[in-house]
């Protein structure tokens, strides 16, 4: 980011270096007053339309980023209905089918403010993210046994792995009986979740358990609490074998995410394997499946009703209702859906029965990779290695099952500040390479970071230990 004089960008320049500021603080680096004025002053007056882009990398601390291209007109109803019929021209003369298809103005509007807004929580909590380290909860005591007694039921939960039993699902209905998105009559056929909404949440993390009630009752949704698989559990690689979880063969992340699988993306991975083969088990047609981060928004029943109608007719197994694009989108199917191209997040989505059998027999679990790349790989996108250098050599280990589509405008964000609670990426000394765990032994006690890996991994980033 090179700021004239006065702070203010040069017609044309693009954000990459914007979010600097805030993961330099995360990390622990020091930031220039200067730079924190023009960070400030950028993330409150800069306009988006005419951008060339708006970069979002996180690739020195996680797999979360953000490239949205311009933001470019929404084809009128007429140019949609070509689209639908399968003619490839729209009446404006833009060819929709065959070419890119950047991303809408609010789809772009809604990931800005999400990024000012993580500005701003960064800038007034500064202190408290350049000296956080490992905690489990703030509203838990800091009483040594009392975190150990979490950590235990934690780690006893991982061995329930990978089927869902009744003690680590909790109900709770806030929504209408029967609960339906969609009025048509073959709501179900169409994706339509109806009761079998899925929230993944660590044990540990009740402050966010409490948001995610609270979210819950405001909307008006019944929904199913999942105690989520924490990776932070396991203190052996031979642990993790022993469930027939491991990273597909010789894994090396890309140069947009951490050289090794931590600890939290292994039990992300593992708690989203968990819900598919719940559904495979019992047979349920669609789910929507959410991480506790999610920030529902306006009129979101209403909304996911309509856009299940939208995509009546086209072949889907996997839908996007909140993501973070790299590239602009294949395809636009209609008005508020895409095809979307190499995308990351899985804070929400509905997955449906084909999707989930087809990952569960194909036992993906003994071949895994952070989940939203896993996911892109397995829709055959991104294998050019635009983002990821190494897809096609992942590509040989991920079926290409997933046939996926993306809300757009989505229908649901992460709350800001929620990165720097992230159990995926390294912000914190909790979260490990599950390279760095001893093959073998037990502890009844949670390990400490900052092994091999990790070292080599700060020190030739010069990124200090939080």
């Amino acid at each position: 980011l090179r700021p004239r004089g006065n702070g203010s960008l040069a017609p044309g320049q693009t954000l990459c270096a914007l979010p600097c500021f805030a993961f330099g603080l995360a990390m622990g680096r020091r930031v220039n007053r200067c730079w924190q004025r023009v960070a400030v002053g950028v993330a409150a007056s800069v306009p988006l339309v005419g951008l060339p882009s708006l970069l979002l990398r996180l690739s020195d601390v996680g797999s979360q980023s953000f490239c949205a291209p311009s933001a470019r007109q929404v084809p009128s109803l007429q140019s949609q209905r070509r689209l639908r019929s399968g003619r490839a021209a729209g009446e404006d003369g833009v060819d929709f089918m065959s070419g890119p298809c950047p991303l809408d103005e609010e789809t772009v509007r809604l990931h800005q403010a999400y990024h000012d807004r993580t500005i701003q929580w960064t800038i007034e909590n500064t202190e408290w993210v350049q000296q956080k380290s490992y905690v489990t909860d703030e509203t838990l005591t800091d009483k040594e046994e009392e975190q150990l007694r979490v950590w235990r039921a934690s780690k006893a939960r991982n061995h329930r792995w990978p089927h869902l039993v009744e003690r680590d699902m909790h109900e709770v209905r806030f929504g209408p009986e029967p609960q339906r998105f969609s009025s048509a009559e073959d709501s179900e056929a169409l994706g339509d979740p109806g009761e079998n909404i899925f929230v993944i949440s660590l044990m540990r993390r009740p402050t966010k358990l409490r948001r995610v009630l609270h979210k819950l009752h405001e909307i008006g949704l019944t929904a199913t609490i999942v105690d989520a698989i924490d990776g932070d559990g396991f203190t052996s690689q031979e642990e993790v074998a022993s469930l027939g979880a491991k990273t597909l063969p010789g894994y090396v992340g890309h140069k947009n995410t951490l050289p090794c699988l931590t600890t939290g993306q292994l039990g992300c991975f593992m708690s989203h394997f968990q819900i598919w083969q719940h559904m495979v088990d019992n047979n349920i047609e669609s789910a929507l499946i959410l991480e506790d981060d999610f920030d529902l928004q306006e009129d979101f029943q209403r909304r996911l009703g309509d856009m299940l109608e939208e995509a009546r007719g086209e072949d889907w197994n996997l839908m996007y209702l909140g993501r973070s694009p790299t590239e602009p989108d294949k395809r636009m199917v209609s008005r508020h859906l895409r095809e979307p191209g190499y995308t990351l997040w899985t804070v929400a989505y509905i997955f449906r029965l084909d999707a989930a059998k087809a990952l569960v027999e194909a036992q993906v679990q003994g071949c895994l990779a952070p989940l939203d790349h896993y996911f892109s790989i397995g829709m055959g996108k991104g294998l050019g290695g635009h983002w990821n250098e190494n897809a096609m050599e992942w590509a040989q280990h991920i079926p290409q099952v997933l046939r996926g589509l993306a809300i757009t405008p989505p229908l649901v964000m992460p709350y800001a500040g929620s990165m720097f609670l992230s159990d995926t990426a390294m912000f914190r000394n909790g979260t490990k390479f599950l390279d760095d765990l001893p093959w073998s032994g037990d502890s009844n006690m949670p390990l400490g970071g900052n092994g091999a890996y990790e070292q080599k991994w700060r020190k030739d980033r010069d990124i200090k230990t939080l």
